[in-house]
């Protein structure tokens, strides 16, 4: 695969450290990746993170445990318990599932550029959610103890949430952060996002175990703390909490100082995208040798059992009386073991093959996870723990090498994607699956006499899961085993003997060893590589073994000679290796030494696998012979060219020789060998599908080389030249650019001039239109001023002359109206004295006529007896009528009875004493005569002159009115208590039906309806006659 065939890359932002990234180590380029400022931030972030996040879920698995016994949810006991922390992985993988492959998409559009969601404030975001959950998260079981286990499960499921969407964020805004491609003249750029990937799978890795010993140091220190404060005695998980959040508060407070570049990453991709086998050509994969389906999902049961473990170790660690402490060891001690053994794999029995070291470890684990459920003694589960753990590690890294041994180039990646796919659905199942199993199992008690089996759930499901590795283990053995027939003991025992011998490559020039079966085109690829490689400007040295001396020569013939077929197989192994000693030191050290490229056609490789593996020697014995024979020079690069034995047979075209002659059997335990070999030292070995078009299988190993072949002297001399002419090219541009920039401010000045002095025309123009327009302006308004003044002094006169005729109307109006008032006041002085008048003639009339009306009666009365009072007759005086018509008013029938006659009337008969003095007049022997209504005189228009109308006699002093309105001369002066004085009554005046109008000249008032002086001393007129009581 060239260059221009690797799929693209995204760009990039970052500019500088391209150089530090190192393309022919994967470890190289994590460390290189970190190495810049804004990912290494980031990455501390999510470490710190995923830290926080794994230590919260060791909390609420204990807190859930905790509050499901207090509370009796789920049934109560040890089953609840358990249901409780199944729940707990069952809600967290919901989460998951949902927010990182379900609506991965959405999420993804939503924090990409131009979505909603900033990616920067979304991580932000997450970890102050995260924070505040892990602050409250262990108050609940103080809150609401009864409920506290929903809390708790809600908080996981919220978690859980805020992590995905944390993940997703950091996802789309990683990949902007990676460096530039760099000078790809030489060698191609590494794949930046496969690194970028390997990182994230690393930080994800190690974050529990991480935690693990966190929960551990914090629970030590929350029980020191529990011996002086009470609270923390029953919250011994609470520290653990708050350790979470402020570690939440650490990643947050990274991300408010990191600044993240816009731009839109590749596709995501989901965690369970790979779940379907890869298919090839010929339809789904099976691998190199078939072991494909096998290897894939064997690796997966491992990581599931580890998974099984770690879901149990809550109940596990409660049945042993660990606490939380305990808890946290047990956690520890599975997944730290896990990272050591992943770390220690490559050094784990070298001489073993690793198809059997991979199941020897698969058995290990088994073993170990069913002694731990067995075994009771703490001590011991804790070290059986460690040893389960370690094995796994190995079984997943050696499992991952074989299934990257199995895949093309071209579809290993998508085999990887479908192993962690795979691993990750096995992970899930087995961690809610055994805590179901536990609760299913329950505790269990057998006792006969002669030993005791008391356990509980998890103990059994420990058991249980390690029991079902063992027949993994057997049947990758058997199905994978590239040393049939060779026991496993003799095998297993010269591996832990030793090691191969310390061994390295030249200081000097590029060793290349082109390795493979027997028909696999190596002879074809050797030469296509050596005039690639002259065309370069290196020297090469192209040679091959056996036979590239002249003492190699004729062991060639003796050990491929057909008629050699009875030399045994240590002799044969003893051959090739004084070949080999013999064409180091002769041909491939000198040629080394001198910096040139040495092309060999086989290799050490080919005695161990063919005398190893083909064999039934060992094959430790055999490489430890042929370092020795070598001095320890190992190839740089070594091209493994791998094809099925059938497929290499058919491309013989000569009698096949000594080797070619052995069965089919022999050729592939030789294959199987060769690619043990290459998995156990993945960056030094290039395997490539020898069975494409040989064109194909060259342009794969001119990338490879393009990587890690150094630059010739005619490359580096090529790369100055270049470096010179594009500096030439440079510094030419340079000096273009400076004539164009001078030539260009020069043009600029001369344009700059000209448009200052057009300013300059334009600025006086505009000045003298501007001066032109304010005379004009000042024209127009001193005219129209002018006018103004004109106009307001006609005004002015209009006004003066409106007001001269204004104010002599008004004063004829005056003059007019006063002598009105004049003439009708002369007219009312006159009314008022003849009203007067006859006001006078009749008030003479009315007495008169009462002093002949009491002579009268005086006369007509019989003479008093001496012991009686005499009563006086008194003629009740008319009352003249209110509403009496005005002069001015009245009829003519009216106006012409200006006299009456005074009539007598005759005795009244005196009614009988009342009982009060308030409600009759006082009883005498006289009697009134009641006189005739005389009609009133007309009155005068105005008020002061109307006749007040006398109000009825009132009572004696000893009456009950308490106000005496009537002034006191208007009566007689009462006598005595021994006179007695009857008063006649006057007759009722009826009122008039007509009210006097008012005059035309007398304007209504709001003071009208106010009371008179007349109507305070004398009563209002519309009162009633009678007497008040």
């Amino acid at each position: 695969m060239t260059r221009s065939e690797q799929p693209p890359q995204p760009a990039d932002v970052t500019p500088a450290f391209a150089g530090d990234l190192a393309a022919d180590s994967r470890d190289r380029a994590v460390g290189a990746l970190l190495k810049i400022p804004a990912l290494r931030k980031l990455w501390n972030a999510q470490l710190t993170g995923a830290v926080a996040d794994r230590l919260g879920l060791l909390v609420l698995l204990w807190l859930t445990a905790q509050a499901t016994g207090a509370a009796n949810a789920f049934g109560g006991g040890y089953r609840g318990v358990a249901l409780a922390t199944a729940a707990v992985f069952a809600v967290r993988l919901v989460a998951t599932v949902l927010f990182g492959a379900v609506l991965l998409g959405p999420l993804s559009a939503a924090t990409a550029e131009g979505g909603p969601l900033d990616r920067r404030w979304t991580m932000i975001g997450a970890d102050a959610v995260r924070l505040a959950l892990f602050i409250v998260a262990p108050l609940w079981i103080t809150w609401s103890p009864d409920s506290a286990h929903l809390w708790l499960l809600a908080t996981a499921f919220a978690a859980g949430i805020a992590e995905r969407l944390w993940a997703v964020a950091k996802d789309g805004a990683a990949p902007m952060l990676l460096p530039p491609k760099g000078d790809t003249s030489v060698r191609p750029a590494p794949d930046h996002l496969a690194t970028l990937h390997r990182l994230d799978l690393r930080t994800s890795f190690v974050a529990l175990p991480l935690a693990a010993a966190a929960m551990v140091v914090v629970t030590l220190v929350n029980t020191l703390l529990a011996t002086g404060i009470n609270w923390f005695d029953l919250h011994q998980v609470a520290l653990s909490s708050y350790v979470a959040a402020g570690l939440f508060s650490a990643s947050l407070a990274v991300l408010s100082a990191l600044e993240l570049p816009s731009g839109t990453a590749a596709r995501p991709r989901s965690p369970l995208e790979g779940l379907r086998l890869p298919k090839g050509p010929a339809g789904a994969e099976n691998g190199r040798t078939g072991a494909l389906p096998l290897l894939v999902p064997a690796t997966a049961a491992v990581a599931g059992a580890i998974a099984a473990a770690v879901s149990v170790a809550v109940l596990h660690a409660a049945a042993m009386g660990f606490g939380p402490t305990g808890f946290g060891l047990l956690v520890l001690v599975l997944t730290a073991g896990t990272v050591l053994g992943i770390r220690v794999a490559p050094r784990v029995l070298p001489g073993l093959s690793r198809r059997r070291l991979l199941a020897l470890a698969i058995g290990v684990t088994g073993v170990a996870l069913l002694l731990t459920g067995l075994v009771p003694d703490p001590t011991t589960v804790l070290l059986l723990s460690l040893l389960a753990g370690t094995a796994a590690g190995v079984s997943a890294n050696i499992g991952h090498l074989l299934i990257e041994q199995e895949a093309e180039e071209t579809r290993r990646a998508r085999t990887t994607e479908h192993l962690q796919a795979v691993a990750r659905a096995a992970l899930g199942v087995a961690a809610i699956c055994a805590p179901l199993l536990a609760a299913a199992i329950g505790p269990h008690r057998i006792d006969n006499g002669r030993f005791t089996f008391d356990h509980a759930g998890a103990a059994y499901t420990l058991m249980l899961v390690g029991a079902l590795l063992l027949p993994v283990a057997a049947l990758v053995l058997g199905k994978t085993d590239d040393r049939s027939g060779v026991p496993l003991r003799r095998d297993l025992r010269e591996a832990l003997r030793g090691a191969e011998p310390s061994a390295a490559p030249a200081a000097t020039g590029f060793f290349i060893a082109v390795e493979g079966g027997d028909g696999a085109g190596k002879s074809t690829q050797v030469e296509a590589l050596a005039s690639w490689i002259r065309a370069k400007g290196h020297e090469v040295v192209v040679t091959r073994e056996p036979g590239a001396t002249a003492v190699g020569k004729r062991l060639r013939s003796i050990l491929l000679d057909v008629s050699s077929g009875g030399i045994s197989h240590r002799t044969e192994a003893l051959l090739y290796a004084a070949d080999r000693a013999e064409h180091i030191d002769t041909v491939v050290r000198p040629a080394l030494a001198r910096g040139a490229v040495v092309i060999s056609d086989r290799y050490i490789d080919s005695a161990v696998a063919y005398q190893g593996a083909g064999r039934d020697l060992a094959p430790t014995e055999i490489a430890r012979i042929n370092r020795w024979a070598t001095d320890g020079l190992v190839a740089h690069l070594t091209v493994l060219l791998d094809v099925s034995p059938e497929t290499a047979r058919e491309r013989f075209t000569e009698a096949p020789d000594r080797l070619e002659s052995e069965p089919a059997e022999f050729h592939q335990r030789v294959r199987a060998g060769f690619l043990t070999l290459a998995a156990a030292d993945p960056a030094r070995y290039l395997v490539i599908d020898a069975g494409q078009d040989p064109a194909a299988v060259t342009t794969v190993i001119r990338h490879r080389l393009d990587e890690v072949l150094p630059l010739s002297a005619q490359e580096i001399e090529a790369r100055a030249e270049a470096d010179r002419k594009a500096a030439e090219e440079a510094a030419r541009l340079a000096a273009e650019e400076a004539a164009r920039k001078a030539e260009a401010e020069r043009a600029e000045r001369e344009r700059q001039a000209q448009l200052e002095k057009l300013h300059r025309e334009e600025e006086e123009r505009r000045l003298a239109a501007e001066e032109a327009a304010r005379q004009e302006i000042a024209d127009r308004k001193a005219a129209q001023e002018a006018e103004a003044a004109r106009l307001r002094q006609e005004e002015a006169d209009r006004l003066a002359a409106e007001e001269a005729a204004r104010v002599a109307a008004e004063t004829a109006a005056r003059e007019a109206e006063q002598a009105r008032l004049r003439r009708l006041a002369e007219e009312q002085a006159k009314l008022r004295s003849e009203a007067e008048a006859r006001r006078l003639e009749k008030q003479r009339k009315a007495e008169e006529a009462l002093l002949r009306a009491e002579a009268a009666r005086a006369a007509a009365a019989p003479a008093p007896a001496p012991a009686e009072v005499d009563d006086a007759t008194t003629v009740i005086t008319p009352a003249v009528p209110e509403d009496a018509p005005s002069t001015d008013t009245a009829s003519p029938a009216d106006a012409t009875d200006t006299s009456e006659t005074t009539t007598v009337l005759p005795p009244v008969v005196p009614a009988p004493e009342p009982e009060s003095s308030d409600d009759a007049p006082e009883a005498g022997s006289d009697e009134t005569a009641v006189l005739p209504a005389v009609p009133a005189p007309p009155a005068e228009p105005a008020a002061d002159d109307e006749t007040a109308v006398l109000p009825p006699v009132p009572g004696t002093a000893s009456d009950a009115d308490p106000v005496d309105r009537v002034p006191p001369w208007l009566f007689r002066p009462e006598s005595g208590p021994a006179e007695t004085e009857r008063t006649r009554e006057l007759p009722a005046v009826q009122p008039s039906a007509t009210r006097r109008p008012r005059p035309d000249w007398a304007e209504e008032t709001p003071l009208d309806d106010l009371p008179t002086l007349a109507d305070e001393l004398l009563g209002r007129h519309d009162e009633d006659d009678h007497p008040r009581h």
